[in-house]
């Protein structure tokens, strides 16, 4: 291992410690945004009673954040760490997949001393980041998904009670657990904000793009453009989404086998790999010393790759 190697090693794991250690606590940032509101109303001798525009921070280094704010990529990117509730910033986000690929990398150069191929444990440990923040969002999709059919009998309770449409939705943010219930609380405070209800109803749904909350917003739209009882419409609304979830975890029940094995085929043959260099390093190295062995190690990975797409297809059912 070079020295240069050595060195940018040991200067990310530096930074990342400090990083770490010297990043504040939430409630130090709500203390220091609360003394900051205080300190400008003091000077500027105004009572403002909060702000109404929403500012998000990109990354804490001032001309990354203008740059990043002008990326499509890092705006998409931010709305992936929102809708899995990362508090991490998008710089903090690249920060992590590259010291992650780094490391995967001098670990592949270690075990694996050829050309492209060394690279590919670092590729994995550097999306490593986002197949966590992909998981937390399928969490709190799923759960959403769990949740809604409650939060729309409730919505059908507060409006047969004489509530409006907005109250109900605020009925819903007080009820309702997470992610439901703030959902319909941003969403009831951007139409107190002034924003159309139709608008506020995408903005929740950018945020959730899921299946059953197109079919709720669609039949709260097309009721309050052709008229009708928004109560019995959201009943069987509740009652389609509720038979749609139990479809959904018998198709769970029916594919876990198939969803087992695929995960077991992937990922055996990786963590036998990583076992054997850890018990005995080197031991896989003739693999990747000869030309025959790269074709071979290649053609693994385009097999493993199509059969992980066939078994997925089959085991994706849509309905």
């Amino acid at each position: 291992m070079s020295m240069i190697t050595v060195f940018l090693i040991v200067l990310v794991a530096v930074f990342a410690t400090l990083a770490y250690f010297t990043e504040p606590s939430e409630a130090d940032k709500r203390i220091q945004q609360r003394l900051g509101g205080l300190e400008r109303r003091h000077i500027t001798g105004e009572d403002d009673q909060g702000e109404i525009v929403r500012h998000v921070t990109f990354s804490r280094v001032a001309w990354l954040d203008q740059f990043l704010r002008g990326t499509k990529s890092a705006l998409q990117l931010q709305l992936l760490l929102e809708q899995g509730k990362v508090t991490w910033t998008v710089g903090r986000f690249f920060f992590y997949s590259a010291c992650m690929m780094l490391v995967g990398a001098v670990v592949g150069h270690w075990w694996i001393p050829a050309g492209f191929v060394g690279w590919i444990p670092g590729l994995a440990l550097g999306v490593a980041p986002l197949a966590w923040v992909l998981y937390r969002r399928s969490v709190r999709f799923r759960r959403f998904d769990l949740l809604l059919p409650d939060a729309v009998d409730l919505i059908a309770r507060s409006l047969r009670a004489g509530q409006s449409l907005p109250s109900a939705l605020v009925t819903v943010a007080e009820e309702i657990a997470d992610p439901v219930g703030p959902e319909f609380r941003r969403c009831a405070d951007e139409m107190n904000f002034g924003l159309p209800f139709r608008d506020a109803m995408m903005n929740l749904f950018r945020r959730f793009p899921l299946q059953d909350l197109h079919f709720l917003i669609s039949a709260i739209l097309l009721q309050r453009e052709t008229g009708g009882n928004l109560a019995e419409l959201l009943d069987k609304t509740a009652a389609l989404l509720r038979s749609r979830i139990q479809l959904q975890q018998k198709v769970k029940v029916y594919t876990a086998q198939g969803r087992m094995t695929g995960a077991v085929l992937i990922a055996l043959p990786f963590i036998a790999f990583v076992m054997l260099n850890l018990v005995r390093p080197g031991y896989t190295a003739p693999l990747f010393e000869s030309d025959t062995g790269i074709k071979m190690v290649y053609g693994t990975l385009v097999s493993m790759a199509l059969g992980a797409f066939f078994i997925r297809r089959i085991i994706r059912i849509k309905y």
